[in-house]
């Protein structure tokens, strides 16, 4: 488990991260992506591209916050990140989530944010 401080000291890392992108929408841009483009949504314009996002399992007892790398061709989970449980707690109460795939509530990632400008 790492903080969001020691994660974006990768470069390659920091400048890939999508803070606003929850693991459902990673899905349809990568996995789904030759669908997407006639309804207007967000898709990966080329196979190289790539977005680290946060996520949440929430399978896992206590739920753990995850750093993710996603492409057409990889899916790697970083790390898990250091994050107050509370607000990991709050977010899957608020997205009703019982799977490996929770987003994040406006709070938790304004604590992300909060902590990585601290570092």
């Amino acid at each position: 488990m790492k903080s969001i401080g020691e994660l974006l000291k990768d470069k390659d890392v920091a400048r890939l991260i999508d803070w606003d992108l929850h693991p459902f929408d990673a899905v349809t841009r990568y996995l789904e992506w030759g669908t997407n483009w006639s309804r207007g949504l967000n898709h990966a314009k080329s196979c190289n591209e790539e977005s680290v996002y946060f996520k949440i399992n929430a399978i896992k007892k206590p739920a753990r916050l995850m750093l993710v790398r996603q492409s057409h061709h990889d899916y790697e989970i970083i790390s898990e990140v250091e994050a107050p449980q509370e607000l990991i707690d709050d977010s899957v109460r608020f997205y009703a989530c019982k799977n490996a795939a929770c987003g994040l509530t406006e709070e938790l990632k304004a604590w992300l944010k909060k902590d990585a400008a601290s570092s």
